[in-house]
């Protein structure tokens, strides 16, 4: 019931060219590495994999429907404070930069919840 609410309200209220999207991936040497697999019966099955993690690399884009807005690579996971970083150094300030295609309604009401999200 709550995320048909949520897809209503989205649907409702929203424009498509409003949304932005986030996501946080990250890549190490045990990217690739499988967790399962397959075997004839009654066989065990061997499988050599990389037990160095190595390097950590971590990404957090900002996407629209004109393509990605912002993107942060850093060495490492992502913290909380850093995501906030991320945030309001460069979505917020890409956000009010289109303000002229956005209803100010919307942007008052996002700001509310950033501030309630992150402080």
């Amino acid at each position: 019931m709550l995320r048909a609410n949520y897809i209503y309200t989205i649907g409702t209220e929203y424009q498509a060219e409003q949304l932005i999207f986030l996501d946080e991936s990250a890549k190490d040497e045990r990217t690739l590495s499988r967790s399962y697999g397959y075997s004839f019966i009654n066989q065990v099955i061997s499988h050599k994999v990389v037990f160095l993690r190595g390097v950590r690399y971590t990404i957090l884009p900002a996407l629209t429907l004109d393509g990605f807005i912002a993107c942060d690579i850093m060495k490492g996971s992502c913290s909380k404070e850093r995501f906030c970083t991320f945030i309001l150094s460069q979505v917020v300030s890409i956000f009010f930069a289109f303000t002229s295609h956005l209803f100010l309604h919307h942007i008052h009401v996002t700001l509310k919840f950033l501030t309630t999200l992150f402080f």
